[in-house]
């Protein structure tokens, strides 16, 4: 059973639900081509408890967060921000069960 799950990620249709497609770059960058580099980092944002603990005087935002994070990954990988073109980001859920459920990608 398990090597077949496994193969059906690796098929081009899966038997169920919808086939995967490729999505266009929304950057004014050219064709894709074998030269293209992807990028594949991890970094978090600070661990704590909203409107508790060390968020509880001032709680950042959602893009204090994110440009922190952009930011030391561009610095870490030394490239500039206009070398990229799309951007994927994944949030794992803050939960006991995240390991199991996964990471969701939130594409921007």
């Amino acid at each position: 059973m398990q090597l077949q799950v496994v193969q059906g990620h690796l098929t081009d249709r899966p038997e169920s639900g919808p086939a995967l497609q490729a999505a266009p770059c929304f950057g004014n960058f050219r064709q894709a081509s074998a030269e293209d580099v992807v990028v594949v980092h991890g970094l978090r944002t600070a661990l704590g408890k909203a409107s508790r603990g060390v968020f509880k005087v001032r709680p950042p935002g959602v893009d204090e967060l994110l440009s922190a994070i952009l930011t030391a990954v561009l610095q870490d990988v030394k490239l500039r921000p206009e070398q990229l073109g799309d951007i994927s980001l994944c949030l794992c859920p803050p939960s006991t069960d995240s390991a199991h459920q996964g990471c969701r990608q939130w594409p921007t």
